[in-house]
C-alpha cells in the first residue's frame, strides 16, 4: 500500500505540475526591432515588451518569452499555434486567417527617413520612380503596398538594412514607425539622414494571438483600457529620453576639449567658405528655385513672409496676422531630441494646410512659431484665428499629448514696415504666455 500511495502522489505532482506549465502561455518575439523588441543590458525590452508586461500584470497573465531571429519566425510560430501571441504589430488581411488582435495599445505614423539634402516630403506621389525600402513581411511594408501599390519597393531583412541602404544611397528613402526610425537614426548617429515626412498612415501597434488562445482577448483589451496616460508617459520616455552622462575622467575631458577645438576651427573655415560662397552667388546673381520657403517644413520661410506683408502695406488695405506657436516647443527637442521636435512641427504644419483658406499665406517664423496672412479683419479675423486654435487644440500629436498653443491675432491698418509689426506680434504672443494666456485677439 505505501508503494501505491507513493505512486499516486507521484501522479498527482505530475498533474499539478502540467496544471501549472499549462497555464504559462509563450510571447514570440524578435530583439531586432528597437525600440519595440530589443536586447539590451542583457535582458529583453523595449515599448512594447514593457507594454505586455503591464498588461500581463493587470489581467493575471502568466508568461514566457520565446526570442527569435526573424519575423518571419514569429508569424510561423502564431501561425503553428507554437506561441499564443506577440507583442507589437498591426492588423493585415493575410494574419487575420490564423490570428486575432487586441486593440492598439499606442499609434504612431508611418514615416519616411531620406538623406538630409531631401526636403519635406508633402505628397505620396513625389515617391514614384523612387527606391523605397521596406522591412519585407512588415506590418508597414504590408500597409504601404496596400495603399500605394505602384510605388517601387525594395525589401530588405530589417529596418537597420533598410536605413544603412539610405545612407550609402542603394534607395531614395526607408519607411517604417515613426519611433523605430528616429530612435535609429538617433542611436547609430546617421548624421546625414533625417524624417523626412509623414506617410498618411496611422500604425495602430496591437498584441496579435493565436486564435487557439482567443480566449484571452478580453481579459488583454480589459487591460489596455485600464492603462492609464502616465503609465504610457513613463514607458515611451523610458526609449526615447536621451542618455545622459554626467561625471568624466581628465583624459575624457582632455579628449572632449580637442575634440570641441577641432570641431570650432572646422566651423570657422566652414563658416569662411560660405560666406565667399554667399559672395560669390550674390555676384553672379544665382537664386536658389526654393529661397522663398523653409525647408523643413516647406511653409514660406522668414524673409518671404516680410516681402508679403510689405507688398500688403503698400496696398493700403487693411489684413491680418495670425501669429501661433506650440509651448514649450524647446522643451520638446531638448527632452525628446530634435527629429522628434521636426515631426510635431511637421504634423502642426499638415494640420494647419489642411484647414487654410486659398487666399491665406502660412509662413514659419522662427522655431515653433509660424503666421498666417489672413484677408480677414478685426472680428472676422478673430473669429477665424479661434477656429484654427481650435483645430491644433483637438489634435492629438504623435509625441507628446496634450500640447498647447498660444495664439495672437493683430489687424495691420497703417504703413508700418514688416519688422515692427511681427517684431510688435512676437512681443505680445510672450508677454500672454508668461502670463498663461492661449488666446488674445
Amino acid at each position: 500500500m505505501g508503494i501505491v500511495r507513493v505512486f499516486l502522489i507521484f501522479i498527482l505532482l505530475q498533474f499539478a505540475y502540467a496544471a501549472k506549465n499549462n497555464n504559462i502561455i509563450t510571447v514570440v518575439t524578435t530583439d531586432n526591432w528597437e525600440p519595440f523588441n530589443m536586447i539590451y543590458g542583457g535582458r529583453l525590452q523595449g515599448i512594447g515588451i514593457d507594454f505586455w508586461k503591464l498588461v500581463a500584470k493587470k489581467a493575471g497573465i502568466k508568461y514566457k518569452f520565446k526570442v527569435v531571429k526573424k519575423w518571419s519566425d514569429v508569424l510561423e510560430n502564431i501561425k503553428n499555434n507554437k506561441a499564443a501571441l506577440t507583442v507589437s504589430t498591426g492588423i493585415t488581411d493575410d494574419r487575420k486567417t490564423y490570428a486575432v488582435f487586441s486593440k492598439p495599445y499606442v499609434t504612431y505614423p508611418l514615416v519616411i527617413a531620406t538623406k538630409n539634402n531631401i526636403g519635406f516630403i508633402f505628397e505620396i506621389n513625389f515617391l514614384k520612380n523612387k527606391k523605397i525600402a521596406l522591412g519585407d513581411n512588415f506590418t508597414a511594408a504590408k500597409l504601404m503596398m496596400k495603399n500605394y501599390p505602384y510605388l517601387n519597393y525594395i525589401f530588405v531583412k530589417s529596418t537597420d538594412k533598410a536605413l544603412e541602404m539610405v545612407n550609402n544611397s542603394e534607395v531614395f528613402g526607408a519607411v517604417d514607425i515613426l519611433p523605430v526610425v528616429a530612435y535609429k537614426i538617433n542611436k547609430y548617429e546617421y548624421n546625414n539622414l533625417k524624417v523626412a515626412g509623414e506617410i498618411p498612415i496611422k500604425f495602430k501597434v496591437r498584441f496579435m494571438l493565436s486564435k487557439k488562445y482567443a480566449y484571452l482577448l478580453p481579459k488583454i483589451n480589459k487591460a489596455i483600457d485600464e492603462i492609464t496616460y502616465n503609465e504610457k508617459e513613463a514607458i515611451y520616455e523610458r526609449y526615447i529620453t536621451p542618455v545622459k552622462k554626467y561625471f568624466f575622467t581628465s583624459n575624457e575631458i582632455f579628449l572632449y576639449f580637442l575634440i570641441f577645438t577641432s570641431l570650432m576651427i572646422m566651423v570657422l573655415l566652414w563658416i569662411y567658405s560660405l560666406k565667399n560662397e554667399l559672395k560669390f552667388l550674390q555676384k553672379n546673381k544665382l537664386h536658389d528655385l526654393n529661397k522663398d520657403y523653409d525647408k523643413l517644413t516647406g511653409t514660406l520661410n522668414k524673409e518671404k513672409l516680410k516681402e508679403v506683408i510689405e507688398e500688403k502695406l503698400k496696398n493700403n488695405k487693411a489684413f491680418s496676422l495670425i501669429m501661433f506657436d506650440i509651448r514649450g516647443f524647446k522643451n520638446i527637442n531638448k527632452f525628446y531630441g530634435h527629429h522628434f521636435g521636426d515631426i510635431t512641427l511637421l504634423e502642426l504644419v499638415s494640420l494647419i494646410k489642411s484647414v487654410l483658406k486659398k487666399e491665406e499665406l502660412f509662413a514659419r517664423y522662427k522655431g515653433g512659431s509660424f503666421v498666417i496672412v489672413s484677408n480677414d479683419i478685426e472680428v472676422k479675423a478673430c473669429e477665424r484665428a479661434r477656429e484654427i486654435y481650435d483645430t491644433v487644440k483637438s489634435f492629438e500629436f504623435s509625441i507628446v499629448q496634450n500640447l498647447e498653443s498660444t495664439f495672437v491675432v493683430k489687424t495691420v491698418y497703417s504703413r508700418e514696415n514688416a519688422d515692427d509689426v511681427l517684431e510688435s506680434l512676437e512681443k505680445e504672443l510672450i508677454k500672454i504666455k508668461k502670463i498663461n494666456i492661449f488666446f488674445k485677439c
